[in-house]
């Protein structure tokens, strides 16, 4: 701003000076009006100086406009780059950073490969351990098979047993009319949990070895669980290549015990026996997607 009134200062000063001059050669001219021969020589000359005082006047007048529009440009600019010039920049950065491509989220999916002590080839390892779950012949406790790892940890534990706690057991194969697994009869089995990346979900498909279409395998195997006439538990996938925990006892003689499954289709029931055939040991698989 100090510059523009500087500026307009000095044309403000010119400017004057060349309006009294004019003043001044008009006076002068009226006085001269009807003077001899070298009075009028005069007039015309102080007119010629009128006529290039009055170009002067409007040259510097445009000059004037010209310097204040540039001025006021100069300001603007000036204004907007210490004040909204930084918040726009702000505002375009935040925009470009809400138009970057954001790296898509990890997914991965966790599952229990009942029966094996391996993952696929394709998941990664999480842990290895034996199949625990509680004691046929009681009702209380869990429902669930649990995978138990091989190294347990232990933060403040009360020693002895309780009789007010609930009672986790180990498992064992209930399978010696099961060809697949008689060799597995009365042995404790392992498990697996692997990982799968890339994958969001996991399902447990009953009745069917394969998968939905565009659906991935993670093993295939046999549905088992508790007998019919024992206390209910779930049913898993147990894993086709089943394998046993060689260092556990063999024949618990009590605990969680896994049965092959098959079907009882019963007419008017809800399975169909169309499809499926009584007595016919469920197969199952997991799948992931």
């Amino acid at each position: 701003m100090s510059s523009w009134n500087s500026s307009q200062c000095g044309h403000c000063r010119m400017t004057n000076m060349l309006a009294i001059s004019v003043f001044v050669l008009l006076m002068t001219i009226s006085a001269c009006k009807g003077q001899d021969e070298t009075d009028l020589d005069l007039v015309n000359d102080l007119l010629q100086k009128v006529e290039g005082l009055t170009r002067r006047l409007t040259s510097l007048k445009k000059e004037a406009a010209l310097i204040r529009k540039s001025m006021d440009t100069t300001e603007g600019k000036d204004v907007e780059g210490r004040g909204d010039h930084g918040k726009a920049e702000d505002i375009d950065g935040d925009f470009e950073k809400r138009q970057l491509p954001t790296a898509a989220p990890a997914t991965s999916v966790t599952y229990v490969r009942w029966g094996n002590k391996t993952c696929p080839p394709h998941a990664e390892f999480v842990y290895e351990g034996v199949i625990g779950g509680s004691h046929i012949g009681y009702s209380g406790g869990g429902a669930n098979y649990l995978c138990m790892s091989y190294k347990p940890t232990y933060d403040t534990p009360s020693s002895g047993a309780q009789s007010n706690r609930g009672w986790l057991y180990g498992s064992q194969y209930s399978t010696t009319d099961f060809e697949p697994f008689n060799e597995l009869y009365q042995d404790d089995p392992p498990c697996a949990v692997c990982r799968v990346t890339s994958r969001t979900t996991s399902y447990t498909v009953p009745a069917r070895n394969v998968c939905p279409s565009g659906w991935n395998i993670e093993y295939t195997g046999y549905m088992m669980t508790s007998k019919y006439n024992q206390y209910r538990s779930r049913f898993i996938c147990v894993d086709e290549n089943a394998d046993y925990v060689f260092w556990t006892s063999y024949d618990q003689g009590s605990g969680a015990f896994l049965y092959p499954v098959e079907v009882r289709c019963v007419n008017g029931g809800s399975i169909p026996c169309s499809p499926y055939v009584d007595g016919n040991e469920l197969t199952c698989a997991v799948c992931t997607y």
